[in-house]
């Protein structure tokens, strides 16, 4: 099996940004995504220099070819829809729109972000094996 290229950070406290990782686990059959959360060790590390902001950015983070040093960060709705990309398969019909400028879905992302505590949705202790996620 080849060790997961991608790698996303999204906020652990968030139910609704938990349920988007099992979602995400669900649908990666090929492993290709590890997760981290963005107040973590993980985040720290990776998510600095001219990256630092993208930890407060109240957003999923892709970090795609997170061990490379030509690596690519996507946030808000092109983190979303480049995630079905990268996944493939029958995935890919939505990740193409990853390609397009992103300011019309980072509206409706914003939107939902700015709210999404107010959702009373309850996180789930088990979102995937431990050995998808970094600390």
């Amino acid at each position: 099996m080849m060790e997961p290229e991608h790698l996303l950070f999204f906020d652990d406290e968030c139910p609704l940004c938990v349920r988007a990782v099992r979602h995400i686990v669900e649908i990666d059959a090929e492993k290709k995504f590890l997760f981290a959360p963005l107040r973590g060790e993980t985040a720290a590390e990776i998510l600095s220099g001219p990256q630092a902001s993208l930890r407060n950015a109240n957003s999923l983070v892709v970090v795609e070819n997170w061990r490379s040093t030509d690596r690519n960060f996507w946030v808000r709705s092109r983190a979303v829809l480049r995630v079905y990309w990268l996944i493939g398969g029958q995935w890919k019909i939505y990740g193409w729109l990853s390609f397009l400028p992103g300011f019309f879905g980072d509206w409706i992302y914003n939107l939902v972000a700015a709210h999404r505590h107010q959702f009373h949705l309850r996180i789930d202790k088990e979102i995937a094996p431990k050995d998808r996620f970094l600390p």
